[in-house]
């Protein structure tokens, strides 16, 4: 039994993945190597110490990471796979390697057939879908149970790098992504003003539960978009209901104005402050990583919003050190105004060349 870790990616943020993984690894004394190729969008780490995989694997969620989409503890990978009756050297190979940590128990939440998120991947995907019912024959033929929610199982995943080669893997679906391929399948409103829209949806999924996203976005808040135009972020406030002040010297989209839900302000983002605090501030300005950071450390310090939304435009080499800085920084500042806080941050699919940060005062 030789495992791993395998981490899905965005595709060009190999290196970046890679580097926090090894941070978090050293963070806990474990000694070891990542396997990273530019746009390939998976990065593979691997102990020096074979035993010492597996408790990695039991302390990481993927909520530690900013640019890994999903968390896997993964065999090898198996080649040459025949055209014909694959399912058989799969399944056979799947209780080699997993035998001992499913501990003879015989449930899994979920199976995942999945290929990479690269252009090139694109056919395999076609074939993970045919090979789904088949791998459920297989397992359920042995004796398996797929989908009882009440046995807290783990989740099966196989990626498929061609038809003919994959890594079998596990995921414990608590601590890793809910969706197929890390990526989470949100649909475009037809009435939004830009796809940007998509992000903070996107965030507001990631970073809160459906109980939460109830209790932090209810109707009747107030929030500040710096940066707003067309409306892509204001969108998602109005649609629930909450007021919201725009601030962009750019035009906003007139349906979204048209609701009365929205304050337009010809301002300077940077400059605008509030009579009185809101509920929510939210950024997408294009700005340095550092200014944003410095604009939305003041707004917390004086406490001119309670929830903050904003992304870090990441077009530098060094993005994870850049990230870092930045959330340091906000971070210090805080702590030396004795002000609690949390602070979460994410490479989000709808992402490109930044992170999203969430942060909440109190």
């Amino acid at each position: 039994m030789n495992l791993s870790l395998l981490f899905y990616c965005r595709a060009g943020f190999e290196n970046d993945c890679a580097s926090e993984i090894m941070e978090y690894a050293s963070a806990k004394n474990i000694e070891g190597f990542v396997k990273a190729k530019t746009n390939t969008a998976h990065v593979l780490f691997q102990a020096h110490n074979p035993l010492e995989i597996v408790t990695l694997w039991n302390d990481l969620q993927l909520n530690d990471l900013l640019f890994a989409r999903q968390v896997l503890l993964t065999s090898q990978l198996y080649s040459d796979l025949p055209e014909k009756n694959r399912t058989i050297p799969i399944f056979k190979a799947f209780e080699e390697n997993f035998s001992s940590i499913l501990n003879g128990k015989k449930y899994l939440d979920d199976l995942f057939i999945e290929a990479l998120d690269t252009d090139e991947h694109k056919e395999v995907l076609t074939f993970c879908k045919k090979f789904t019912s088949p791998m459920l024959s297989e397992l359920r033929k042995n004796g398996y149970v797929i989908g009882d929610k009440n046995q807290r199982a783990l989740r099966l995943h196989l990626l498929f790098l061609t038809g003919q080669s994959c890594y079998i893997a596990l995921c414990a679906p608590k601590k890793a992504s809910q969706w197929f391929m890390g990526i989470p399948r949100l649909k475009f409103p037809n009435e939004a003003p830009s796809r940007s829209t998509l992000k903070l949806e996107e965030a507001f999924f990631v970073f809160f539960n459906e109980s939460e996203r109830e209790l932090r976005l209810k109707q009747g808040m107030t929030a500040v978009d710096l940066g707003s135009s067309p409306g892509g972020w204001t969108y998602q406030f109005v649609r629930r209901d909450i007021y919201v002040i725009a601030v962009d010297n750019g035009e906003m989209n007139s349906a979204i104005m048209k609701t009365g839900l929205v304050e337009h302000l010809k301002e300077d983002g940077f400059k605008y402050r509030p009579k009185k605090p809101v509920d929510w501030m939210v950024c997408d300005m294009v700005e340095k990583p550092k200014r944003i950071a410095e604009l939305i450390t003041e707004w917390a310090v004086r406490k001119l919003a309670k929830d903050f939304i904003f992304n870090l435009k990441l077009p530098m080499k060094k993005k994870h050190l850049e990230v870092k800085e930045c959330l340091n920084f906000i971070s210090q500042e805080l702590n030396l105004e004795g002000i609690s806080y949390k602070l979460k941050c994410k490479h989000l699919y709808h992402d490109r060349d930044e992170v999203t940060v969430w942060l909440s005062l109190g």
